[in-house]
């Protein structure tokens, strides 16, 4: 992927900043300046501003999608620090990441936030534009590069930013590039952040849509599905608690949770009374359980919607089951439960593996 030229700058050398990542802190250096400078006019960024818009960032991917970020990454400790300390509030509406962290973050508790993130910053504000001066530090011990990069770069305008006591002021023309491609910038960086993840979370679906906070879910259809289906079937009740279903108390249940499977598919949502689906939250279902009373209540809902003709509703299953609808509404349940066993239980042992809690039981 490449970005798009400018006369004035040396664009070759931006495109060769996520060459030879071993760790994500350069992907999300780059995220903090477009986001800092597209919040403000001035081109000069406090340090700790960016710090702070990189906590924000990562905080998403590591710890609400709980992604893994390698062996060598320092975010994990700092993303775990912020979950002890702060509530984050992760509806659509909510104020972003790093507003919160500015303004309902004690300040003795922000000031331990930033010494954590100042051990980053030590490195990669000066490596990310080492490649602006690749000949003049090339064969430098490690200890000598820092000073001679804020060296070099105070200098000229070659890189984008040169260094201030406790921030970086980016250049005129760097800062007018940042801001006018600032869309294709971020894509470009995200671009090379999912090839990175994608490495170390070789198993997890949807990683593009585990980058940022989760957006606003459309469950229009699973509503009209269940809702339906429940009106219709007189004493249903919740798989988990027992409790009597009906369309007054009925809320959709992520059978795995979507904070791991970043879909609204059909397949993976049942109804729940309301109480019991705040219980489970994000929690991974017991298998022994709950998976048969899942499976049972899956195959009893796509026959019901199939049986009426309603074939644009069960899109879901035809592409999660590879089969034409009217193939499928021949199939016993016997066959529909092992396709599902199929596909479910190796995902919740990759949930597992990354730290989703297992096993929900109702109490």
């Amino acid at each position: 992927m490449q970005l798009p030229a400018d006369d004035r700058l040396d664009i070759a050398k931006l495109n060769t900043v996520f060459s030879d990542i071993t760790n994500s802190y350069k992907f999300y250096w780059l995220l903090a300046i477009l986001d800092g400078l597209s919040e403000n006019t001035d081109n000069r960024l406090p340090l700790r501003e960016l710090s702070l818009r990189m906590v924000a960032g990562v905080w998403y991917p590591l710890d609400y999608f709980k992604l893994s970020f390698g062996k060598q990454d320092g975010f994990r400790p700092i993303a775990d620090f912020v979950s002890q300390h702060l509530v984050v509030d992760n509806r659509p509406t909510a104020p972003s990441l790093f507003t919160q962290l500015n303004k309902a973050v004690p300040p003795e508790i922000l000031a331990q936030l930033y010494k954590r993130v100042d051990v980053l910053l030590h490195w990669v504000p000066y490596r990310f534009i080492r490649p602006f001066f690749a000949a003049e530090t090339r064969g430098l011990p490690d200890q000598q590069v820092n000073a001679h990069v804020a060296e070099l770069a105070g200098q000229s305008a070659r890189a984008p930013y040169y260094f201030m006591a406790d921030a970086i002021e980016v250049h005129p023309a760097w800062a007018d590039y940042l801001r006018r491609h600032r869309g294709i910038l971020r894509g470009f960086t995200y671009w090379h952040l999912v090839r990175f993840l994608q490495k170390h979370n070789p198993n997890v679906i949807g990683l593009s849509e585990k980058l940022e906070k989760p957006s606003a879910r459309v469950l229009n259809t699973a509503g009209k599905f269940w809702k339906e289906y429940v009106a219709a079937t007189p004493g249903l009740t919740c798989i988990y608690s027992g409790q009597p279903l009906t369309v007054a108390n009925l809320s959709l249940d992520h059978f795995l949770p979507w904070s791991y499977v970043a879909h609204d598919q059909l397949w993976n949502i049942i109804p729940t009374p309301k109480a019991v689906n705040s219980a489970k939250s994000d929690w991974l279902p017991s298998i022994d359980l709950y998976f048969e009373a899942y499976a049972r209540l899956q195959f009893a809902g796509f026959q019901f919607h199939a049986a009426q003709g309603h074939e644009k509703l069960l899109e879901d299953y035809h592409v999660f089951f590879a089969q034409s609808l009217n193939a499928l509404q021949q199939q016993p349940f016997g066959w529909f439960r092992e396709r599902l066993e199929r596909q479910v239980l190796p995902q919740l042992q990759t949930a597992q593996n990354l730290g989703f809690s297992y096993p929900y039981e109702y109490k």
